[in-house]
């Protein structure tokens, strides 16, 4: 059986998009896994809120920086064949003052490159998982105090950043075309939950691991 990781923010964990900030169950993790069947386990590690690299202690939960959990949560569901990272959002919140480029930096420095370069040669892995970037939905207008025009602009540069950091890196690359939120302006809609479903699963199926 093949595993696979996702790992993101609140479009992982399946936050509906109505900003009732309600959980579903139609989010792409389950799809994934209805699509890839019983020769695969996806695994859903989303958290809403959660950001790539910025430090957010205002959530009642703790801490939501993803990187204080990502090595602990790959190395206790090891063995992993696939990591999904869907991060980025919550990183162009006003207060953090962060871009895309700095996202991408984070991602391709304290996740992908900390999985191949450390964790695997420290032996903490028994496999290197194939990661798969995905490109967080553009920031459509919201109610939502967080974010402002700024954010709306630099998550414009998602695509860009991120797809050039997938392919230096020989990461494999979902970009953010055709993935819609919701009237909340942030979250995914059902039907776009379903899309990246169907986007990852081609990368997986055509890349089976022997």
């Amino acid at each position: 059986m093949k595993r696979i990781l996702c790992y993101g923010d609140s479009n992982t964990w399946g936050t509906v998009a109505d900003g009732s900030f309600k959980h579903c169950v139609d989010a792409y993790p389950n799809f994934l896994q209805q699509e890839l069947g019983q020769d695969y386990q996806v695994i859903s590690e989303g958290m809403p809120s959660r950001t790539a690299g910025c430090d957010d202690f205002s959530e009642t939960k703790g801490n939501r920086n993803g990187l204080t959990f990502f090595s602990q949560c790959l190395i206790s569901h090891e063995p992993i064949d696939y990591v999904v990272l869907f991060l980025g959002t919550n990183d162009l919140k006003t207060k953090f003052n962060k871009t895309a480029l700095d996202v991408a930096n984070t991602i391709e420095k304290d996740y992908i490159l900390f999985t191949r370069n450390v964790l695997a040669k420290e032996k903490e892995l028994s496999c290197i998982p194939n990661f798969i970037v995905v490109c967080p939905p553009l920031i459509g207008k919201t109610k939502l105090s967080d974010y402002n025009e700024k954010s709306s602009n630099e998550s414009q540069n998602f695509d860009k950043e991120l797809k050039k950091m997938a392919i230096k890196d020989i990461c494999s690359y979902v970009s953010n075309v055709n993935l819609v939120c919701g009237s909340d302006g942030v979250h995914l809609t059902k039907e776009s939950h379903k899309l990246l479903a169907d986007k990852l699963a081609k990368i997986i199926l055509s890349q089976r691991i022997n």
